[in-house]
């Protein structure tokens, strides 16, 4: 995401004083990040907030989520952040496909691809619309179809037709 950042900032060289990057959590790539940010001289542009007890309000101030994962599951963030009504750039691996449908909720990228992720960050930075449409899509999106009552729905069925079968 660093590296996404990065190559995002030649992309839109008009926009990069605007650009902010915020990194919630930790782990072992955290020097890693920082020596990236350090060299590209953009720490006035960037927060690496450690672990936070408070991500939901931390969602709330952003424009947008970025999930990077070389590898995931179904991931908790990527509905979190869609519930909040943020669109997300999320890697395609896993199970973010199921969740995330590029081009109406957020966008998919290839894992390991910076490249390829600072240009769908661009074209958020480029055609600003876009957030709000695909917040309020994914938004609609995780009430629809990833709700409790959705997720309880769908356990009765497949229990209810266990038991037919039984």
């Amino acid at each position: 995401l660093v590296r996404a950042c990065i190559e995002l900032r030649k992309l839109v060289p008009e926009k990069r004083d605007r650009l902010r990057l915020v990194l919630i959590g930790g782990g072992p790539l955290r020097q890693v990040c920082e020596e990236l940010i350090r060299a590209a001289g953009i720490e006035g542009q960037c927060w690496l907030t450690g672990s936070r007890d408070d991500v939901p309000q931390l969602l709330r101030w952003l424009d947008l989520f970025v999930l990077p994962s070389l590898a995931e599951g179904i991931s908790n963030t990527i509905l979190e952040a869609m519930a909040t009504g943020l669109p997300v750039v999320a890697t395609r691996v896993g199970g973010n496909a199921e969740l995330v449908i590029d081009g109406e909720t957020g966008r998919l990228v290839p894992a390991a691809d910076p490249v390829a992720m600072a240009k769908a960050l661009a074209e958020y930075v480029t055609m600003p619309a876009m957030m709000p449409a695909h917040g309020a899509a994914g938004r609609a999106r995780v009430a629809s179809e990833f709700s409790m009552a959705k997720m309880v729905q769908g356990y009765l069925g497949v229990y209810n037709s266990l038991c037919r079968q039984g």
